[in-house]
């Protein structure tokens, strides 16, 4: 009864949650790559998620979005992370680099993050994020539709050394896990002597919320509903919703919808301390009448560390 009512009350409070997020009128400039796997890839948003899983691990995503169609989006992106648990601390590295026609970025950032013991089965971890962004633009090579554009004229190629760092939090326990991150507080000018149009030249802050809670359906079976929302100033809010299933604690099969975007599915294979995952999503906006897709591939790899460790649960 009491899980029962556990359930209730943790679903009730991601429904207000939800619901408050979906209210807010401020949207965002989407700026950061997005991921249909994101939850074998949260140490690149929240740094407080470093080192949580008791071990270290390596994580590498390519993504190549919008197949087909000629300067689409690709990222490529790795994390490693270490525990150390004697003092109840987590360290490690995020490096990104998305190319996006005639722009691209290439980040790379330390993590950090201290746990907290909240009770005798969950844990509340904080994390901080530094590190830099550099960003290559050679706008004047686009086809544009007036070739004397003024502002791509002088200032459209470009490089810039941006440095920032991030916060996050990460409360989780055996089974369900919840999360909120800026990976990046500083809003860095792309051009510090452009004042007409500053809120488009500069980086803006991206507000991550994340969860996900595993529920045994049988002894060979888990269900594993989860959602990743990100906010930031200049477009609607962009919310994830996964829905996952774990079998024999070794193949997940599961699928995405992504609000007012795209729909998407997964599989992922477990073998030994070895995690594969391969993913396909296709926009439902009209953007889906020149691409035939976006795909994903996600490997990890767990270090044991201890020949008597045993791995946390495979969800997380």
């Amino acid at each position: 009864m009491k899980r029962i009512t556990y359930i209730s009350n943790l679903c009730t409070t991601a429904t207000l949650v939800l619901f408050i997020l979906l209210g807010i009128k401020q949207g965002f400039a989407q700026q950061d790559p997005v991921y249909t796997q994101y939850m074998n890839n949260l140490m690149s948003v929240n740094s407080a998620y470093t080192g949580v899983r008791g071990v270290g691990s390596m994580s590498g995503i390519f993504r190549k979005q919008w197949n087909q169609l000629n300067g689409a989006p690709s990222t490529s992106s790795l994390t490693l992370s270490m525990p150390l648990d004697s003092l109840h601390v987590g360290g490690g590295f995020d490096f990104l680099y998305d190319d996006f026609g005639h722009f691209s970025t290439t980040a790379f950032f330390l993590d950090y993050s201290y746990r907290i013991k909240t009770s005798q089965t969950t844990q509340l971890s904080f994390g901080l994020k530094a590190g830099f962004n550099y960003l290559q633009s050679m706008l004047t090579q686009l086809d544009r539709y007036h070739p004397d554009d003024g502002y791509i004229i002088e200032y459209g190629d470009y490089t810039r050394f941006l440095p920032n760092f991030g916060v996050g939090v990460f409360w989780y326990g055996e089974n369900f896990y919840a999360g909120l991150a800026v990976p990046r507080l500083l809003q860095n000018k792309y051009h510090k002597d452009v004042t007409s149009i500053e809120a488009a030249s500069r980086e803006e802050r991206h507000y991550f919320m994340h969860g996900a809670y595993m529920l045994q359906l049988s002894p060979t079976t888990v269900f594993k509903p989860g959602i990743t929302t990100i906010m930031v100033a200049g477009a609607p809010v962009t919310a994830d919703f996964d829905f996952s299933f774990l079998f024999m604690d070794r193949f997940w099969v599961g699928a995405m919808y992504r609000i007012s975007d795209s729909v998407g599915a997964y599989t992922q294979v477990q073998l030994s301390n070895i995690k594969i995952g391969f993913s396909y999503d296709y926009t439902h906006t009209q953007l889906g009448n020149h691409t035939n897709g976006t795909f994903e591939v996600m490997l990890r790899y767990d270090f044991k560390t201890k020949s008597t460790q045993v791995f946390p649960h495979l969800g997380f």
